[in-house]
């Protein structure tokens, strides 16, 4: 049995406009060539659900089309379904920040990429140790995001003995 894959609906493009005006400048100019599509169920990952997926889209889809797409975000129906308006918006902005255009400095010419996301880490671990990687300006550097969401741990408090 095939995968069934469609467009998304107008009003979930509008969505994603909306985000990629507020929040993703670097994406204005190009929003016309990021696909939002939806597959009718969502994959597996050792054992975990998959959302969405954020891809380049190949240079494929340009010849066999009429828009030259630089990207290609594909949700989960089955799941989204299940998801508030929050977690919807959260979802779309999640994909959006993995897609990146820059301008090279030298040719002007702008480059797509997909970014991988800033922060990676277990339940467990955080649970354990709170945010603890280092950024790179740890100086100015308030509560994480992960901490004003989940608070800070009290388990693996750092008691300055690291022997």
């Amino acid at each position: 049995m095939a995968v069934q894959i469609w467009k998304a609906e107008k009003e979930i493009v509008e969505s994603m406009r909306a985000l990629i005006k507020e929040y993703h400048p670097d994406l204005f100019l190009i929003q016309d060539e990021i696909a939002l599509v939806f597959r009718e169920k969502a994959g597996r990952l050792g054992g975990e659900v998959v959302l969405g997926k954020s891809k380049k889209a190949s240079p494929m889809f340009g010849v066999l089309g009429d828009t030259d797409w630089k990207f290609i975000i594909e949700l989960a129906a089955d799941e989204w379904a299940d998801l508030t308006a929050r977690q919807r918006t959260a979802l779309l902005d999640h994909h959006l920040c993995a897609c990146r255009c820059e301008e090279d400095g030298d040719s002007g010419e702008v480059k797509c990429f997909i970014a991988p996301p800033d922060v990676s880490m277990f339940f467990d671990e955080l649970d354990r140790y709170g945010d603890w990687r280092p950024r790179p300006d740890d100086s100015e550097r308030g509560p994480s995001v992960v901490e004003e969401l989940f608070g800070k741990s009290n388990k693996g408090t750092d008691d300055g003995d690291d022997e």
